[in-house]
């Protein structure tokens, strides 16, 4: 099997990929595996099973790879898929189980992310991201998805819109509401 050169575009590797080459597709998932995983992370708020719909995301992708349109953006493709899969999972959840420990985890990551190396400071935003996050898990799984893809993914309207495959007025509208909601839960931080 050839080696796949890094600096193939997705469209070329779609095509090796749909003729045979799995080293293509490999590239394909080790090229947009971060990123899927982040925006599944976020929505789902547990490593594991956003690891779980990760990988049933990639699954889905290389089943499905025939039906993709050449010429759209394939990372928008997977990303819907992804935030679909998204959807299904957290309505099939049946109760919210994360832990205090795994969401000042969470909260946690954020801080040391940021430029403050003040203790103080970063248990402040600690504590802000857990109270965040806590009022996004309470939102309905679409809501949550436009939060997610909107402030974490960094989006647009239009985006967002493709992603979920719904017009962008109820985008802005979710997006309007969805943050009233979290700013209800936790107030002005």
């Amino acid at each position: 099997m050839p080696e796949i050169e890094a600096g193939r575009e997705d469209g070329e590797l779609i095509r090796l990929c749909l003729s045979g080459e799995q080293a293509a597709f490999d590239d394909l998932a080790a090229r947009h595996y971060r990123r899927v995983y982040s925006v599944i992370y976020r929505m789902v708020g547990n490593r594991e099973e956003a690891e779980d719909v990760t990988q049933e995301t990639f699954l889905r992708v290389y089943s499905r790879l025939d039906t993709f349109r050449q010429g759209a953006s394939f990372a928008a493709w997977v990303r819907r898929i992804a935030s679909n899969l998204c959807i299904d999972h957290l309505r099939r959840r049946r109760e919210r189980t994360v832990s205090l420990d795994q969401q000042l985890e969470s909260g946690m990551e954020q801080a040391d992310q940021s430029a403050s190396s003040r203790p103080d400071e970063k248990l402040a935003m600690a504590e802000d991201t857990r109270r965040v996050l806590e009022a996004m898990e309470e939102l309905p799984a679409k809501q949550r998805a436009v939060l997610v893809l909107r402030h974490v993914e960094g989006l647009k309207i239009d985006e967002i819109a493709e992603t979920l495959k719904m017009p962008q007025g109820t985008v802005k509208t979710m997006l309007f509401r969805g943050r009233r909601a979290v700013r209800e839960m936790v107030g002005e931080l």
